[in-house]
């Protein structure tokens, strides 16, 4: 009897906090170098809203966000362990009222950086697109 392909496909979807003053964002770069939101994955159950919350106070402590608009929706891939996984990237405009930066082992680092700078960073190109587009419709 001839076995069937196993579909090695996986789909995340994953939330992100767009934190900005004074003409900069709120970035912090993962353990391969790469800038990134704060934010991470939904789990089963939760709301993005409640994911986005359990994950900024997760990686920042930050116990009490505002989340606002929506900024953006985008999509990846990559392929882990012959597994191709697509993560869809949901960013908020998202606020707090204290700005303190704890960094989670997650990361290597957490810091403002100017939307100017933004473009010169080792980061996806969804994340660079996102805030393009936040700081155009803001007019920033």
């Amino acid at each position: 009897m001839k076995k069937e392909k196993v579909n090695n496909q996986v789909q995340r979807t994953t939330v992100k906090a767009l934190f900005h003053r004074d003409g900069k964002i709120l970035l912090q770069k993962d353990h391969k170098g790469k800038w990134e939101m704060p934010g991470g994955k939904i789990q089963f159950g939760e709301s993005p809203k409640e994911a986005l919350r359990r994950e900024v106070k997760e990686e920042l402590g930050y116990g009490n966000i505002i989340i606002n608009s929506l900024v953006d929706a985008w999509t990846f891939n990559v392929v882990v362990d012959e597994i191709d996984y697509q993560f869809i990237v949901i960013v908020f405009n998202t606020e707090s009222d204290n700005y303190q930066n704890d960094i989670s082992q997650e990361h290597i680092d957490c810091r403002w950086i100017s939307f100017d700078e933004v473009k010169d960073l080792n980061m996806r190109d969804g994340y660079k697109d996102a805030i393009n587009k936040f700081r155009n419709d803001n007019k920033l």
